[in-house]
Order: C-alpha cells, then structure tokens, then sequence
C-alpha cells in the first residue's frame, strides 16, 4: 500500500467549501489533528493555494515539517501590467507564511495565463523559479482537456491536475490520462468526492441537485446491491486507476483520514 499517493487538500484548513451542510471550515484542533494522523499514516504531501483563504497562515502557524507542499496560484489581475511582479509578490507571501524556502510544485489555477500571447515571460519565469530551487516542479489545474490540449501547445507541464470521480470520468475516455501519464507527466486527481455531494446521505442531497434524481436512485441503489458505503466507493475506485500518481482528498476529520487509509489497501 502506498500512502504516498494520496495528498491532503486543505481548502476547508481556510474557509467553508463544498457542498452540503458539513463541508465546514475545520477547527484548528481538527487541522491539527489531520496533520499528525497524516505523519502517521505515512502521508507526505499537502495541497494549498493562495485562494484557499487563510489556508497558508494556518499551516505555517501549526508548522509543516516534513510535508512537501504543492501549491496554486490564481488568475493574474488583469490590472497588473507587471504579472511577473505580481507572480513573485505571491511567491514571496507564500513562502512566508507557510514558513519555507521551497515548494515541492507550483500549478497554475488559471493555466490560461499561460495562452494569453503565448506567454513565454511567464513561462521563463516558472522555469527560473524551478532552475533556483524554489520549486521542483511546475504545472497547472485545469477542468477539461481542451484546456490541457492549448497548454501543451506552448509548454509541457511535469504535473497536471484535474478532477476525476465515478460521476466525472470524462478525462479517462479514449485512455486520454494513460496516454498524457506516457509522455512523463505527473497526473494528480481532484475532487473525488465532487466537493462532498458523494458523501452525503440521500436526504441531503441540496435542492439545485434534486433535478438528477434518476441518476441518485441509480447510485444510492448501486451501494446498496454492492454492500459498499460512499466513502468506500469513491476512494477503491479512484485508487484503481493506475494512470493516476496523487490524489489529492479534502479532509473532514482524523477519523475520516484512517478510514481514507483503511481503503486504500
């Protein structure tokens, strides 16, 4: 069992996200917490970004010894003429506040800073920032493959990552992930739990997704023949996909990490 393959994503570290009434914004007890259970279990990697409100501060403040952290960074503003200025502003502030000298990846969030005039500047800067040891390794976040099709036109990224679940597979038709996971890059998967609405009890499910009914019969069904709860479901099946490196989880609590772990195997 490789524990190594999966990453904390810490969305709900620094503000409420997801869907549903738990997706919550944790106590600190509770990050702190998930941290040590996830020194524990063996898992190595944490994923944040600079939108993921005071996500940064707080695990700087509890301290990320041993954790090799990914991170991703927004749209530009389209008022700064200066992007690299801006980009390194950001760089700095993050490094400061998480408390390290480096970072295991930077991602673009909107890899379409990238397209807009080709933007080598960008680009140049991405790969000094990683030549400097700043980062090992660069990418970008991206939501569909014409997305990552533009970006390959311009620049290879080591690691891309992307949302895949048992109700989003599209990414997966025709092998596309296996044959991008040939060329040497890195693919790491999100929102598996499609931001908590797979987790979440039939009577739950919010108003605006009522509308997919059949679909939910049709899932709430399949668990049941399967004998298999929801957790179970979304994690054996994301982790049976062998063109995937991480995947990266969001986490409610300790006790939901051990069993995350207890799937895993």
């Amino acid at each position: 069992m490789n524990m190594n393959k999966l990453v904390i994503g810490t969305a709900n570290f620094g503000m409420d996200y997801g869907i549903g009434n738990n997706q919550k914004r944790l106590l600190d007890s509770h990050i702190l917490d998930i941290l040590k259970t996830a020194k524990e279990l063996g898992v190595d990697t944490i994923d944040t970004a600079i939108s993921y409100g005071n996500s940064l501060s707080k695990l700087g403040e509890f301290g990320i010894d041993n954790f090799k952290i990914i991170t991703k960074f927004p749209k530009i503003p389209s008022n700064r003429k200066n992007q690299i200025g801006w980009f390194n502003e950001q760089i700095e502030n993050t490094l400061n506040q998480l408390g390290v000298n480096s970072l295991e990846a930077i991602l673009l969030h909107y890899p379409k800073d990238l397209l807009d005039n080709k933007n080598s500047e960008l680009i140049n800067f991405l790969i000094d920032l990683k030549k400097n040891g700043v980062t090992k390794k660069i990418g970008v976040s991206i939501y569909e493959k014409k997305e990552l099709e533009d970006v390959f036109k311009i620049f290879k990224p080591e690691i891309i990552q992307c949302p895949i679940n048992l109700f989003d597979n599209r990414l997966l038709e025709k092998n596309y992930l296996k044959n991008v996971s040939k060329k040497g890059i890195e693919i790491h998967t999100r929102s598996i739990f499609l931001q908590g609405l797979l987790l979440l009890k039939r009577e739950e499910i919010p108003k605006e997704f009522i509308q997919f009914n059949n679909i939910w019969e049709k899932w709430y069904k399949w668990l049941k023949i399967m004998e298999i709860n929801q957790l179970e479901a979304c994690i054996r099946y994301i982790n049976s996909l062998k063109s995937i490196d991480k995947i990266v989880v969001g986490i409610n609590s300790a006790h939901q990490l051990k069993q995350i772990f207890k799937y895993m195997r």
